[in-house]
C-alpha cells in the first residue's frame, strides 16, 4: 500500500484526463452512430476491448512465452478459462439461429502462419491486441510494431493468391458440431481445455513445487477499484470472452484485428501510388466493399482505434500513463521483425490470436487448435532466440 501511495504522488492522478478522454469518447460515438448503422457499436466495443486489456494486463505473449522461460502458467490457464467461456457463449450465440464466422480451412498455412506469428509475437514483446494496447498506453516501441505489422500484412495480401492455390483453397473446412453434432462438439471442447489448464498446472508445480500462493486481505468493495486497481488476468479474460461472444451475438461477426492492417496497409498503397493493389486480396468482394467504406466507415477499423482509445483510458484511469522510449536498439531490429511476422501469419492463417486462435476455437472450428499449435511452436522459437540475443 505504502508503494502504491508513493506511486501516486510521484505520477499525480490522471483521472481528470480520463474523464475529459470519456467524454471525447462518447462524442465520437454519437458522431459515428449517425454516419451509419453499426459504427457506433464497432467503436464502443473497441474501447471495453481496450479498457479491459490494460486494466488486466491480459497478455497471449506471457501466455505462450512464460511457461518455455519462467515456468509461469497464471496468464496461460486465464486464456484457457477466457477460452472456455466463449466456447460456452458462442455456443448460444450459435443456437439463436446465427451462423459462426470464424470458422476457415485448417491446413498448413494455418500451421505456418501460427508458427511465424507466435515468433514474431515473442519478439516484438506484443501480439495484435497487445500491441494495440501498450500503444494506447504510450509504449513507443509498440508503434515500431505496429507500422511493421501493417508492412507485414500488406506483404500477405500480395502473396494471398499463391497461399490460396497452394493450400488455403486445398484444405477442408471442419465444424465439429457439423460432425459429431453440438452435444458431443461442446463436451469435447471443455474437456480439451481442462485438461490443457491441469497439464499447466502441472507444469508450474514441477517449476515451483513449493510454492504456496500468500492469502489474500479482504477489502471492502468500492466502486472506484473498478478503474483504479488492476484486475486478475482471469477476470479480464472472462470479460474480454463476454465482450467477443456480445459482439458476435449484435453484429454477427466475432472481434478481430489484424484484417483491419490490411486495410491499412492498402490505403497507405492508395496514398502513395494513387490507386488501390490489383492483388487477388483487395479484389475479394468483402475487403473490395471495405476498403470502399473508407477508414471512418470500416467496423473493424472503428474497432482497433477504439482498443487503443479504450486503453488509453484505462491507464489513465489508473494514473499509470506514460511515455516509454526503446530500452536498447537491438529490441527496435526485433520489433520491427516480430512486427513484419506477425503480419505476414496473420493473413495467410487469416487470423491472429484473436481471429484464428481465439475465435476459431471458440467457433469449434478445427483451424484454431491447428493455429494454437503453430503459435506454441512460433512461441518456443521466439524464447529461444529472445533468451540467445536479447536478454
Amino acid at each position: 500500500m505504502a508503494e502504491e501511495r508513493m506511486k501516486g504522488r510521484l505520477l499525480g492522478s490522471q483521472e481528470p484526463y480520463a474523464l475529459i478522454t470519456a467524454l471525447l469518447a462518447l462524442a465520437v460515438f454519437w458522431w459515428l452512430k449517425s454516419r451509419g448503422p453499426g459504427l457506433g457499436e464497432a467503436w464502443i466495443f473497441g474501447l471495453g476491448f481496450g479498457f479491459v486489456l490494460q486494466r488486466s494486463r491480459f497478455c497471449f505473449v506471457a501466455a505462450f512465452r512464460d511457461p518455455f522461460i519462467t515456468g509461469n502458467t497464471s496468464v496461460a490457464r486465464a486464456v484457457v478459462i477466457a477460452l472456455m467461456t466463449a466456447v460456452i457463449g458462442m455456443t448460444l450465440v450459435a443456437r439463436t439461429g446465427l451462423p459462426l464466422a470464424d470458422v476457415h480451412p485448417a491446413g498448413w498455412h494455418t500451421l505456418a502462419g501460427g508458427l511465424l506469428f507466435g515468433t514474431g509475437m515473442v519478439l516484438a514483446g506484443g501480439c495484435a491486441s497487445g500491441n494495440l494496447m501498450r500503444v494506447g498506453e504510450g509504449h513507443l516501441q509498440q508503434w515500431i510494431v505496429l507500422f511493421a505489422f501493417i508492412g507485414g500484412s500488406l506483404w500477405g495480401s500480395h502473396d494471398f493468391e499463391w497461399w490460396q492455390g497452394a493450400s488455403i483453397g486445398r484444405s477442408p473446412i471442419i465444424f465439429f458440431p457439423h460432425i459429431i453434432g453440438w452435444g458431443p462438439a461442446l463436451a469435447f471442447q471443455l474437456l480439451a481445455l481442462g485438461a490443457i489448464y491441469l497439464a499447466l498446472m502441472g507444469l508450474e508445480k514441477r517449476f515451483f513445487p513449493d510454492f504456496t500462493p500468500a492469502p489474500r486481505e479482504r477489502q471492502p468493495y468500492q466502486l472506484r477499484r473498478l478503474w483504479a486497481q488492476p484486475w486478475s488476468y482471469w477476470t479480464g479474460g472472462i470479460a474480454l470472452a463476454v465482450l467477443d461472444v456480445l459482439l458476435t451475438w449484435r453484429g454477427g461477426q466475432p472481434w478481430g484485428i489484424t484484417t483491419a492492417f490490411s486495410y491499412w496497409g492498402g490505403w497507405v498503397w492508395q496514398i502513395f501510388k494513387g490507386a488501390l493493389p490489383d492483388w487477388y486480396y483487395y479484389n475479394l468482394p468483402a475487403h473490395r466493399q471495405a476498403l470502399e467504406m473508407g477508414f471512418w466507415g470500416e467496423p473493424r477499423t472503428l474497432l482497433d482505434v477504439g482498443l487503443v482509445i479504450g486503453a488509453f483510458l484505462g491507464s489513465l484511469a489508473g494514473s499509470e500513463f506514460r511515455l516509454h522510449r526503446p530500452r536498447r536498439w537491438p529490441l527496435i531490429a526485433a520489433a520491427v521483425a516480430g512486427g513484419l511476422l506477425m503480419g505476414y501469419g496473420a493473413r495467410i492463417a487469416m487470423g491472429c490470436n484473436i481471429g484464428a486462435f481465439f475465435n476459431g476455437i471458440a467457433s469449434f472450428s478445427l483451424h484454431g487448435w491447428l493455429f494454437g499449435l503453430g503459435l506454441i511452436s512460433g512461441a518456443y522459437v521466439g524464447s529461444r532466440l529472445l533468451l540467445r540475443f536479447l536478454l
